[in-house]
């Protein structure tokens, strides 16, 4: 067994990419970064502390990828077309996203009750 030392923690840079079948199908995630994760964990804040409706189309934008080239297959501007999509399609997309990215099954829905504890803290407090 290795022993952990900094250079091999700081070696860990390198993008983790998975390919699933979906009806025939194959879509490839990629990894998200620490920093990535944590902007997209902040990203799906509203101003008021809640997490977004698009949260789960938010995740399928940062990790869905073109299987050859690596490079993201979708942008912000697909929000709303993804919104259109199959749920059962867009929720196997996410679970798997979440999962490759390292989110807990429920850590989405805790974000949102850390989020509304946070703003009942703050209505208490005025």
């Amino acid at each position: 067994m290795a022993v952990a030392t900094r250079e091999k923690l700081f070696s860990c840079t390198r993008r983790r990419f998975r390919t699933i079948t979906l009806g025939g199908i194959d879509y490839t995630f990629q990894s998200l970064t620490e920093a990535e994760k944590s902007r997209f964990e902040k990203q799906v804040l509203d101003k008021s502390g809640m997490v977004k409706g698009d949260s789960r189309r938010r995740l399928i934008i940062a990790t869905l990828v073109d299987v050859k080239s690596k490079v993201p297959l979708l942008t912000g501007a697909d929000l709303a077309e993804l919104g259109e999509l199959d749920g059962a399609l867009t929720s196997q997309l996410f679970d798997v996203a979440m999962s490759h990215v390292g989110f807990a099954d429920d850590e989405i829905e805790v974000l949102e009750g850390n989020s509304s504890k946070t703003k009942s803290a703050d209505s208490h407090s005025s």
